[in-house]
């Protein structure tokens, strides 16, 4: 018996090929952010590969969630280090001025 499901990298290609309208329709900026989502989805490709699920669409949605919270974290930690340090100055300031 051979494979009954579509290998999942060409399944991707796929849904890039059917959505070539709803991308062209977008605005350019937009068009980009398309692009990156579509980028951040592929990778995470081996979770999809072992999904084995004839519809690419849910691992492609979940694998583009996955990277956007990886994002969302490495943008908080960031602006609570940059917060720490503005409180910090702050701090080092009243200290200065009151002498």
């Amino acid at each position: 018996m051979g494979r009954t499901v579509l290998a999942y990298s060409l399944q991707l290609q796929l849904l890039e090929k059917r959505n070539k309208g709803f991308r062209r329709a977008l605005r350019k900026e937009d068009q980009k952010i398309f692009d990156n989502l579509l980028r951040m989805g592929k990778m995470q490709v081996q979770a999809g590969v072992m999904a084995s699920n004839p519809n690419p669409t849910d691992s492609l949605f979940f694998s583009i969630l996955i990277e956007l919270k990886k994002e969302i974290e490495i943008l908080k930690r960031d602006l609570e280090i940059k917060e720490q340090k503005i409180d910090e100055l702050e701090s080092y300031i009243q200290k200065n001025n009151t002498h």
